[in-house]
């Protein structure tokens, strides 16, 4: 203890030294350069008032027109002062070039003052109040591990400098000194927190069971200082060193346990805290943010399958507290949730399945999906408790939807196979884009849009480059019968777009075409895929099927064996390329089709793109690679499509024309 008390003592005669020193001088000279600063502003408050009344004078006599301040006070003195509390704006006359300018100049430097008094006198202090912390408490760390003093004496001393800057702060509190308070008060609690969890978690003086109410008191201690001085930056400060404390007292031991009920417990405050001040921004962000880098440290270094129940268990208090938060505390205060608030939400239903997923993926993935129903659910059920409660909040609600529609579809990656992954999605999209014409609501279709993006794009870049690897029945496999629910949901969802927005204008008219034109073309690649491949992978298991029947057929000779693989492996890619050209012939002819029956000149303009398309491998690819017959068919079959196409085009069209001909006569 003696140590201690020389220790402290020598500190507090470095700061005074240092103040002695250092601010003393700068005080003096400041002051000592305060008086001839008032008399030259006193001279050119003179010459200015001067100025002004000769303006004045000519202005009567109406030779020239000046606009000026005159000071309230008649003193030179008084003068004097108020010139140096605010400096007065005055007119010049013209011809003259007075001071008036540099007094103009100072306000506009006014500005940079007020910065530079800000980080001056906030921004030294906090770091101050930081820097003051981290030395004291490295200070303790070297007295302690010297084995001067014992546990009982180390929690003491803590717990004596903690309450000592908590009545240090109410002091300052007391005579206007608001940042000073609130630097001594911050620093107060970050050393009670560090006192008190080192008294059941390194030093086990008390039972973890007792202790907790100890950090029940701190925790409602710094609520009630900050909500007294009514200064969030006392919150801040707490739950900055209430996330430090674990990190300043870290032992070899994994005390796993203590430091769980210790977050959690921490967490409450802060989220009582927020009820009670909830305009109070970063408070609770800083607190959920900083408990799950605490926890993925500790993860990192400690985890072990045998602790999976504590570690769900806090997971689960750590989700459910600011769940309730955003809930039931914006119900409570009848606050709208404020951009911070949207993210903290998003925040919390990311963080606490990322870590479902991390901790239950080894030995429970088959609940997975289970876990993901069940979080959907629970924030569907909330969304709807907050539209029947709190209908005047539909950002929060929307942003709820959100993330129920996001668990749910995050069931199919988990549970299904892959090519079904992509169905999911698109029935899902479907789903809520039905939902969402029914109840014109643009954000339930804008998920839903996403959601049917989602579903080609998966379509497209992972399952159509891993389609087929055997020999397989054209469309009713694995990868043929997914993809064309897939882009069977972008069809329906046009149709049911112009059933349902029908002589609607704006976005929402072109709605049908686009969706209309994505299934369309989905459907075009997948039944493309389907061709080409049904002959391209008969082709490459060409060699494979002729060994095993040569091994089978003893009398066929190896030379007339391996010709023959050839010859059937070339035929089978002939036909892949002859397949690909009728297909897209076939079906540009149905589009122009559907596009002339059903009026819709986007469909025609695209059937019309595909007989380009069409045309120009024709010529280009077919007629060098393909020979003889393939040629013929393939050239034979675009040519009837396109007169077919041609008829049906003028038939129908001639028409369209006499039909709108008569309805405009």
């Amino acid at each position: 203890m003696l140590e201690i008390m020389l220790a402290l003592l020598g500190f507090s005669l470095l700061a005074g030294l240092v103040i002695a020193v250092l601010v003393v001088p700068i005080v003096a000279l400041a002051r000592s350069r305060r008086v001839p600063d008032l008399e030259a502003r006193l001279s050119r408050l003179e010459t200015d008032l001067r100025r002004l009344r000769r303006s004045i004078e000519d202005g009567l006599r109406g030779d020239t027109q000046a606009t000026a301040v005159e000071p309230n006070s008649a003193h030179p003195d008084e003068s004097s002062t108020a010139v140096a509390a605010e400096p007065i704006m005055l007119a010049a006359v013209p011809g003259e070039s007075s001071d008036i300018g540099s007094i103009e100049v100072a306000r506009a430097r006014k500005p940079s003052l007020d910065l530079e008094a800000f980080i001056g006198g906030r921004g030294l202090g906090w770091i101050a109040v930081i820097l003051l912390l981290l030395a004291g408490g490295f200070f303790l760390q070297q007295v302690f591990e010297g084995g001067f003093i014992g546990e009982l004496g180390r929690v003491a001393i803590g717990l004596a400098i903690g309450a000592g800057l908590c009545f240090a702060g109410w002091r300052f509190q007391l005579r206007g000194w608001h940042v000073f308070s609130q630097m001594s008060t911050a620093g107060g609690i970050v050393l009670l927190y560090l006192a008190t969890f080192a008294t059941f978690s390194f030093y086990h003086l008390m039972p973890r069971e007792h202790a907790v109410f100890f950090l029940i008191a701190v925790i409602l201690e710094a609520a009630a200082l900050a909500i007294l001085y009514e200064a969030p930056a006392i919150a801040i400060m707490a739950v900055i060193g209430g996330l430090l404390t674990p990190l300043l007292l870290h032992s070899d031991r994994d005390q796993y346990l203590s430091l769980f009920i210790y977050l959690a417990m921490l967490n409450t405050g802060v989220v009582a805290l927020s009820w009670l001040r909830p305009g109070w921004p970063v408070v609770s962000t800083l607190a959920l943010a900083g408990t799950h880098i605490l926890f993925w440290g500790w993860y990192n270094v400690s985890y072990h399958p045998m602790k999976l129940g504590a570690a769900m268990a806090f997971q689960g208090t750590l989700f459910g507290l600011y769940l309730v938060q955003a809930v039931v505390g914006h119900a409570l205060t009848g606050r709208r949730a404020g951009i911070e608030d949207l993210i903290r939400l998003l925040a919390n239903a990311f963080l606490v399945s990322l870590a479902g997923y991390i901790l239950l993926e080894s030995s429970w993935n088959l609940w997975l999906g289970t876990f993901a129903v069940a979080l959907a659910a629970l924030y569907a059920i909330l969304t709807w408790l907050l539209l029947a409660r709190h209908a005047d909040d539909p950002r929060q609600a929307l942003t709820m939807l959100a993330i129920a529609m996001a668990f749910l579809a995050a069931v199919f990656p988990l549970q299904a196979d892959a090519a079904w992954i992509a169905v999911g999605w698109a029935a899902q999209g479907l789903a809520l884009w039905w939902f969402g014409l029914r109840i014109s609501s643009m954000p339930l279709r804008g998920l839903a849009s996403a959601l049917l993006t989602l579903a080609a794009g998966r379509l497209l870049l992972v399952d159509t480059w891993r389609a087929h690897d055997r020999p397989f029945v054209p469309l009713f496999n694995a990868y043929g019968l997914p993809a064309l629910a897939v882009s069977g949901s972008l069809i329906v969802t046009a149709l049911l777009t112009r059933r349902m927005c029908r002589g609607s204008i704006g976005r929402d008219a072109a709605l049908p075409q686009v969706f209309g034109l994505a299934g369309m073309v989905l459907l075009w690649l997948v039944l493309s895929v389907e061709a080409y491949d049904y002959f391209w992978v008969q082709a490459r298991f060409a060699p494979e099927q002729a060994r095993l029947a040569q091994s089978r057929a003893l009398d066929d000779l190896p030379g007339q064996a391996a010709q023959h693989v050839f010859e059937r492996e070339i035929h089978l890619r002939q036909s892949a390329q002859t397949a690909l050209s009728i297909l897209w012939a076939v079906f540009a002819a149905t589009l122009l089709a559907v596009g002339l029956r059903r009026d819709l000149p986007a469909l025609r303009w695209a059937a019309l793109g595909l007989f380009g398309l069409t045309l120009g491998k024709v010529l280009i690819v077919d007629m060098e690679r393909l020979p003889g017959f393939y040629r013929v068919l393939a050239f034979l079959m675009l040519s009837i499509m396109m007169a077919a196409g041609a008829w049906g085009y003028q038939k129908v069209k001639r028409s369209l024309t006499s039909a709108k001909e008569t309805h405009n006569g």
